[in-house]
């Protein structure tokens, strides 16, 4: 079927789009002004619309700008054409979605690159430009990016930027970051060829992971109303925290014969200064008896022990041990980065646990979501299952909702519709296996950028017709809605981890994304080891099969500081979508495909 699509379209693809010229336009008179000394070409700043870097509002400090001999790393994405994105996004959605003839005939690497069709013209205008100039470049597979390496002064004078070091004001571990503190530019000979520089004007969100140290003893809980508290992991400093022990129980996953091995594979996404000790995660393993091993670490070693590397790992592994783990680890904080480490892979993992969010609503420029939908995308073509933790601040975000105006934001890329978003949930008593409740802090709410995509529509009209909702002006009621579902993530019973050689408590949905992830790894691996296709994009799956999860219907994630936000209720809803994984009911439905 996937061939059809890219027969005759071999020659670089002319849309016509007759705002192009209008936007060229417009981005030549805001790139006007930025010339390089000596020369006068005409300038065009691809991300224009991002506001400038402001130190009252951001969590970033501006340092000392970038010394002219530091090697700089970047990712240049190049444009796709608009026919070209339309056919890799219907061949998305058909091999994505059960029902569809197409459904489960993924795309391998080349026939991506082929859907793609970025001209050999393109690649070497933009790849001369940087190597000119003194870059190493290496271009992507797809031909879709390129990675440039050059020195600050040589960066700054090809993109007429100022490049500064900027540290994180609280995260006091979190590394520092270069970037383009007033935007960037580029002559437009090239700029026509170029998206974007990535991640020069972004800024991640870096979560404070608030580790709780050991609990109370076990005995002064009772468990009454719910099942037994297991104890799962031998430290005593585990009692009454999350353990493979508990999740095991509430999400009903199998114990796995630790020696099956299967065809399925899984992978975490870890960043900057999020590292793992091997002591640490065989500490874990066997307190908590689990096989905690990684089978390749790609793009890193830096042994710094990270709690949220450490979290990750253990947990992915706790639901899945017998499912392969890849650590696909960026010494950059760039999504567009870690786009590229999987899509350069001939045979990546199946599924993707990624933590990852944008510090500040505003400077997620429409080229810079594109981008990484298209990355999405293109994950989805070739049967990759891509999930992202919806964020720990509620309907807020880290700028809050502001003052005068109140207006939630949503967080990208968990409001991406070619993701699936985790949420996070707390059990409604605490220490006791049972119902859960909407975390307070668990990211969820509705796109600004994206329009509903069909696999939710009647799911979220369900949700909208009820009378439960925050007040119509703080939201999008025609966005995107997420997460699409959810696990335990909140305070009420922190998981249990093993960093920096002790035990402590851990909370956030970065805790319910490995988990839920690593229950679609299981649920792979009855699907690969009979020869039949991962399950690849999970969203229309998870909306055709709402029976597969556990209805959370108590809670709001309002985010604590303020009355406002989304509340559970019967069906799918805006703070934990479908609810938390029933294992043998999702088994069931992968089994009926």
């Amino acid at each position: 079927g996937a061939r059809a699509l890219v027969d005759g379209h071999t020659g670089p693809t002319q849309v016509c789009d007759p705002l192009a010229d209008i936007k060229m336009y417009a981005l030549t008179l805001l790139g006007a002004t930025a010339y390089t000394p000596g020369s006068y070409a005409p300038r065009l700043s691809p991300e224009a619309e991002v506001p400038h870097h402001d130190h009252s509002t951001s969590s970033w400090l501006r340092e000392e700008r970038a010394s002219p001999q530091a090697r700089v790393t970047l990712t240049v994405a190049l444009r796709v054409e608009g026919e070209a994105l339309k056919r890799l996004e219907s061949t998305f959605w058909a091999v994505s979605t059960p029902g569809d003839p197409e459904y489960g005939k993924h795309l391998s690497n080349d026939q991506v690159t082929a859907l793609l069709n970025v001209s050999h013209e393109r690649v070497s205008a933009a790849s001369h430009h940087f190597a000119a100039a003194g870059a190493e470049v290496t271009v992507a597979p797809n031909r879709d990016m390129l990675t440039v390496v050059m020195t600050a002064a040589e960066a700054e004078a090809l993109l007429s930027a100022r490049l500064h070091w900027y540290r994180h004001s609280r995260v006091k571990a979190a590394p520092r970051l270069l970037r383009a503190a007033a935007g960037y530019s580029l002559d437009a000979s090239v700029a026509q060829h170029v998206s974007l520089v990535g991640e020069l004007v972004q800024f991640p969100h870096i979560a404070e992971k608030a580790t709780t140290d050991a609990a109370e003893p076990a005995s002064s809980f009772s468990a009454a109303a719910g099942e037994e508290w297991p104890k799962g992991c031998a430290a005593a400093q585990c009692d009454n925290f999350v353990t493979p022990a508990v999740l095991a129980m509430r999400y009903k996953i199998p114990a796995a014969a630790a020696s099956s091995s299967t065809a399925s594979s899984m992978a975490v996404a870890e960043y900057q200064g999020q590292y793992y000790k091997t002591s640490d995660l065989a500490t874990f393993g066997e307190s908590c008896k689990v096989d905690v091993s990684i089978k390749e670490t790609i793009g890193g070693d830096l042994p710094v022990a990270g709690v949220e590397a450490e979290l990750d790992i253990e947990y992915i592994k706790a639901v899945a041990p017998a499912v392969p783990l890849t650590v696909v680890y960026n010494s950059q904080y760039s999504l567009l980065a870690w786009a590229r480490q999987i899509s350069s892979l001939e045979n990546p993992p199946l599924v993707h646990s990624v933590s990852y969010g944008n510090d500040e609503k505003q400077q997620v420029s429409a080229e810079y979501m594109q981008t990484a939908n298209t990355a999405f995308m293109k994950a989805g073509a070739r049967g990759l299952s891509i999930l992202f933790a919806s964020g720990d601040q509620g309907v807020c975000g880290r700028e809050g909702c502001g003052f005068f105006k109140k207006r939630f934001k949503p967080d990208f890329p968990a409001a991406s519709p070619y993701i699936t978003a985790v949420g996070g949930t707390d059990f409604v008593t605490k220490s006791v296996v049972g119902d859960e409740k909407a975390w307070v802090a668990g990211g969820g709410g509705f796109s600004d950028d994206f329009a509903i995509p069909a696999y939710q529509a009647e799911a979220v009209a369900a949700y909208l017709s009820q009378p439960d909702l925050p007040p119509k002006d703080m939201w999008n009621s025609t966005g995107r809605a997420y997460p699409d579902v959810s696990a335990l993530a909140g305070q009420v019973n922190p998981y249990c981890v093993v960093s920096s050689g002790r035990f402590a408590g851990v909370a956030g949905t970065s805790a319910a994304c490995p988990v839920v992830a690593g229950i679609f790894a299981l649920l792979n691996s009855r699907r690969v080891d009979n020869g039949k296709p991962a399950l690849g994009f999970l969203n229309p799956f998870i909306y055709q099969n709402p029976q597969g999860f556990q209805d959370v219907t108590q809670g709001k994630n309002t985010g604590g500081m303020q009355e406002y936000g989304f509340s559970a209720v019967k069906g799918w809803d805006a703070a934990t979508g479908f609810g938390t994984p029933d294992f043998d009911a999702l088994a069931e439905a992968v089994d009926q495909l």
